[in-house]
Protein backbone atom coordinates (compact mmCIF):
# COMPACT_ATOMS: atom_id res chain seq x y z
CA UNK A 1 0.00 0.00 0.00
CA UNK A 2 0.69 3.57 -0.48
CA UNK A 3 2.87 4.91 2.52
CA UNK A 4 0.81 8.42 2.10
CA UNK A 5 -2.30 6.31 2.26
CA UNK A 6 -0.99 4.56 5.04
CA UNK A 7 -0.40 7.64 7.36
CA UNK A 8 -4.17 8.91 6.11
CA UNK A 9 -5.55 5.73 7.19
CA UNK A 10 -3.98 5.75 10.77
CA UNK A 11 -5.18 9.54 10.86
CA UNK A 12 -8.83 8.69 10.55
CA UNK A 13 -8.63 5.33 12.73
CA UNK A 14 -6.95 7.64 15.42
CA UNK A 15 -9.49 10.45 14.81
CA UNK A 16 -12.44 7.94 15.35
CA UNK A 17 -11.07 6.53 18.65
CA UNK A 18 -11.13 10.10 19.87
CA UNK A 19 -14.70 9.71 21.17
CA UNK A 20 -14.84 6.08 20.50
CA UNK A 21 -17.72 4.15 21.89
CA UNK A 22 -17.36 0.09 22.88
CA UNK A 23 -18.31 -1.20 19.64
CA UNK A 24 -15.95 1.03 18.62
CA UNK A 25 -12.98 0.29 20.79
CA UNK A 26 -13.67 -3.42 20.17
CA UNK A 27 -13.70 -2.94 16.38
CA UNK A 28 -10.35 -0.88 16.63
CA UNK A 29 -9.18 -4.35 19.24
CA UNK A 30 -9.72 -6.62 16.19
CA UNK A 31 -8.38 -4.27 13.68
CA UNK A 32 -4.93 -4.59 15.42
CA UNK A 33 -5.24 -8.01 16.50
CA UNK A 34 -3.77 -9.24 12.61
CA UNK A 35 -1.13 -7.17 11.98
CA UNK A 36 0.33 -7.45 15.44
CA UNK A 37 0.22 -11.22 15.06
CA UNK A 38 1.28 -11.67 11.79
CA UNK A 39 4.58 -9.30 13.10
CA UNK A 40 5.66 -11.63 15.82
CA UNK A 41 6.37 -10.60 19.30
CA UNK A 42 9.54 -7.79 18.72
CA UNK A 43 7.06 -5.59 17.78
CA UNK A 44 4.84 -6.16 20.96
CA UNK A 45 7.90 -6.38 23.29
CA UNK A 46 8.47 -2.55 21.68
CA UNK A 47 4.73 -1.76 21.97
CA UNK A 48 4.82 -2.79 25.31
CA UNK A 49 7.93 -1.03 26.20
CA UNK A 50 6.36 2.17 25.14
CA UNK A 51 3.27 1.38 27.00
CA UNK A 52 5.40 1.20 30.70
CA UNK A 53 6.49 4.35 29.85
CA UNK A 54 3.02 6.08 29.98
CA UNK A 55 2.01 4.01 33.25
CA UNK A 56 2.38 7.76 34.75
CA UNK A 57 0.53 9.27 32.19
CA UNK A 58 -2.30 6.70 32.88
CA UNK A 59 -2.67 6.98 36.48
CA UNK A 60 -2.81 10.94 35.92
CA UNK A 61 -6.06 10.22 33.55
CA UNK A 62 -7.89 8.39 36.42
CA UNK A 63 -6.74 11.12 39.65
CA UNK A 64 -8.28 13.69 36.76
CA UNK A 65 -11.39 11.52 35.84
CA UNK A 66 -11.63 10.98 39.92
CA UNK A 67 -11.52 14.33 40.58
CA UNK A 68 -13.82 16.21 38.36
CA UNK A 69 -16.18 13.46 36.82
CA UNK A 70 -19.71 14.15 37.65
CA UNK A 71 -21.27 11.94 40.00
CA UNK A 72 -23.71 10.26 37.11
CA UNK A 73 -20.97 10.29 34.61
CA UNK A 74 -21.86 6.90 32.32
CA UNK A 75 -19.57 3.96 31.28
CA UNK A 76 -20.43 1.35 29.31
CA UNK A 77 -16.94 -1.13 30.61
CA UNK A 78 -17.70 -1.03 34.35
CA UNK A 79 -20.82 -1.52 36.18
CA UNK A 80 -22.40 1.55 37.87
CA UNK A 81 -21.41 0.64 41.67
CA UNK A 82 -18.43 1.53 41.15
CA UNK A 83 -16.42 4.85 42.02
CA UNK A 84 -17.48 7.62 39.37
CA UNK A 85 -14.99 8.49 37.14
CA UNK A 86 -13.37 5.16 36.63
CA UNK A 87 -15.15 4.02 34.10
CA UNK A 88 -14.76 6.96 31.89
CA UNK A 89 -11.01 6.87 32.62
CA UNK A 90 -10.25 3.79 31.91
CA UNK A 91 -12.47 4.24 28.52
CA UNK A 92 -9.99 7.17 27.50
CA UNK A 93 -7.34 5.05 28.57
CA UNK A 94 -7.76 2.51 26.41
CA UNK A 95 -8.28 4.59 23.55
CA UNK A 96 -5.04 5.74 23.83
CA UNK A 97 -3.41 2.64 24.61
CA UNK A 98 -4.45 1.41 20.84
CA UNK A 99 -3.07 4.57 19.39
CA UNK A 100 0.04 3.78 20.56
CA UNK A 101 -0.17 0.10 19.13
CA UNK A 102 -1.20 1.83 16.17
CA UNK A 103 1.41 4.22 16.11
CA UNK A 104 3.94 1.63 16.74
CA UNK A 105 2.99 -0.19 14.08
CA UNK A 106 2.81 2.15 11.82
CA UNK A 107 6.25 3.32 12.10
CA UNK A 108 7.52 -0.16 12.39
CA UNK A 109 6.24 -1.02 9.06
CA UNK A 110 7.12 2.25 7.27
CA UNK A 111 11.13 2.27 6.80
CA UNK A 112 12.85 6.08 7.12
CA UNK A 113 13.15 6.80 3.57
CA UNK A 114 9.34 5.85 3.17
CA UNK A 115 8.23 7.74 6.02
CA UNK A 116 10.18 10.90 4.70
CA UNK A 117 8.60 10.65 1.31
CA UNK A 118 5.27 9.89 2.26
CA UNK A 119 5.00 13.30 4.49
CA UNK A 120 6.83 15.06 1.78
CA UNK A 121 3.70 14.03 -0.95
CA UNK A 122 1.14 14.63 2.31
CA UNK A 123 2.60 18.02 2.59
CA UNK A 124 2.28 18.95 -1.15
CA UNK A 125 -0.58 21.50 -0.33
CA UNK A 126 1.95 23.53 1.34
CA UNK A 127 3.91 24.50 -1.97
CA UNK A 128 1.23 26.92 -2.76
CA UNK A 129 1.85 29.53 0.34
CA UNK A 130 5.63 29.04 -0.68
CA UNK A 131 6.27 26.86 2.57
CA UNK A 132 9.14 24.35 2.08
CA UNK A 133 7.81 21.08 2.87
CA UNK A 134 11.21 19.27 2.95
CA UNK A 135 12.32 20.98 5.74
CA UNK A 136 8.40 19.74 7.63
CA UNK A 137 9.28 16.60 6.28
CA UNK A 138 13.48 16.21 7.65
CA UNK A 139 12.06 17.92 11.05
CA UNK A 140 8.93 15.63 11.81
CA UNK A 141 11.19 12.40 10.79
CA UNK A 142 13.81 13.67 12.68
CA UNK A 143 11.86 14.39 16.00
CA UNK A 144 10.42 10.95 15.40
CA UNK A 145 13.81 9.76 15.43
CA UNK A 146 15.15 11.32 18.39
CA UNK A 147 12.18 10.58 20.19
CA UNK A 148 12.79 6.94 19.96
CA UNK A 149 16.76 7.13 20.44
CA UNK A 150 15.94 8.78 23.90
CA UNK A 151 13.34 6.35 24.77
CA UNK A 152 15.98 3.65 24.88
CA UNK A 153 18.50 5.73 26.86
CA UNK A 154 18.62 4.22 30.54
CA UNK A 155 18.87 7.54 32.79
CA UNK A 156 21.20 7.65 36.05
CA UNK A 157 19.75 7.39 38.86
CA UNK A 158 20.61 10.34 41.56
CA UNK A 159 22.11 9.16 44.60
CA UNK A 160 20.84 9.60 47.78
CA UNK A 161 21.63 9.37 51.91
CA UNK A 162 19.68 6.42 51.93
CA UNK A 163 17.31 8.09 54.55
CA UNK A 164 13.98 7.67 54.39
CA UNK A 165 11.23 11.06 52.89
CA UNK A 166 8.51 12.49 53.96
CA UNK A 167 6.48 15.85 54.25
CA UNK A 168 8.88 18.58 53.03
CA UNK A 169 11.68 16.51 52.66
CA UNK A 170 9.59 14.28 50.11
CA UNK A 171 9.28 17.26 48.02
CA UNK A 172 12.77 18.78 47.84
CA UNK A 173 13.26 15.01 46.98
CA UNK A 174 10.89 15.31 44.08
CA UNK A 175 12.52 18.57 42.82
CA UNK A 176 15.69 17.38 42.82
CA UNK A 177 15.00 14.08 40.83
CA UNK A 178 13.19 16.13 38.16
CA UNK A 179 15.57 18.67 37.78
CA UNK A 180 18.11 15.80 37.47
CA UNK A 181 16.11 13.81 34.94
CA UNK A 182 16.07 17.66 33.37
CA UNK A 183 19.03 17.94 32.65
CA UNK A 184 20.52 13.98 31.87
CA UNK A 185 17.75 14.65 28.70
CA UNK A 186 19.02 17.82 27.95
CA UNK A 187 22.20 16.92 27.56
CA UNK A 188 21.61 14.13 25.72
CA UNK A 189 19.28 15.81 23.26
CA UNK A 190 21.88 18.65 22.78
CA UNK A 191 24.92 15.27 22.23
CA UNK A 192 22.62 14.11 19.75
CA UNK A 193 22.07 16.88 18.09
CA UNK A 194 25.93 17.58 17.66
CA UNK A 195 26.94 14.08 16.42
CA UNK A 196 23.72 14.27 13.73
CA UNK A 197 25.38 17.52 12.00
CA UNK A 198 25.72 16.85 8.46
CA UNK A 199 23.48 13.94 8.46
CA UNK A 200 22.05 13.05 5.15
CA UNK A 201 18.53 11.87 4.48
CA UNK A 202 17.75 10.66 1.22
CA UNK A 203 14.48 9.53 -0.18
CA UNK A 204 12.17 8.86 -3.47
CA UNK A 205 9.61 11.55 -4.53
CA UNK A 206 6.68 9.46 -4.54
CA UNK A 207 3.84 8.89 -7.30
CA UNK A 208 0.54 9.63 -6.73
CA UNK A 209 -1.74 6.19 -5.05
CA UNK A 210 -4.12 4.23 -7.32
CA UNK A 211 -7.27 5.22 -7.00
CA UNK A 212 -8.46 1.93 -5.12
CA UNK A 213 -6.09 2.51 -2.60
CA UNK A 214 -8.25 5.34 -1.38
CA UNK A 215 -10.58 3.17 -0.34
CA UNK A 216 -8.70 1.91 2.91
CA UNK A 217 -9.35 4.95 4.75
CA UNK A 218 -12.94 5.38 3.88
CA UNK A 219 -13.41 1.76 4.62
CA UNK A 220 -12.10 2.10 8.29
CA UNK A 221 -14.26 5.29 8.32
CA UNK A 222 -17.26 3.40 7.58
CA UNK A 223 -17.15 0.53 9.73
CA UNK A 224 -16.37 2.77 12.66
CA UNK A 225 -20.03 4.57 11.47
CA UNK A 226 -21.15 0.64 11.60
CA UNK A 227 -19.87 -0.09 15.18
CA UNK A 228 -20.98 3.26 16.95
CA UNK A 229 -24.55 1.89 17.41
Amino acid sequence: MHPGIRIVTFLVFTACLSRATAGQLLLASALLVFPYIRSGTSLLSRALGMLRRLRWFFLSIVVLYLWMAPPDSPSFLLPDFLPAGIGPALERILSLVLIVLAVNYLLASLPQTQLIAAIYWLAAPLKYPGLLREKLALRLVMAIEAVGKLAQVSRPRPTGDGQPESGWRFYQGSYRRLIHTLQFYYRHAQEQAASAAGQEYRFDCLDSPPLWQWGSPLLVYGLFLLARG
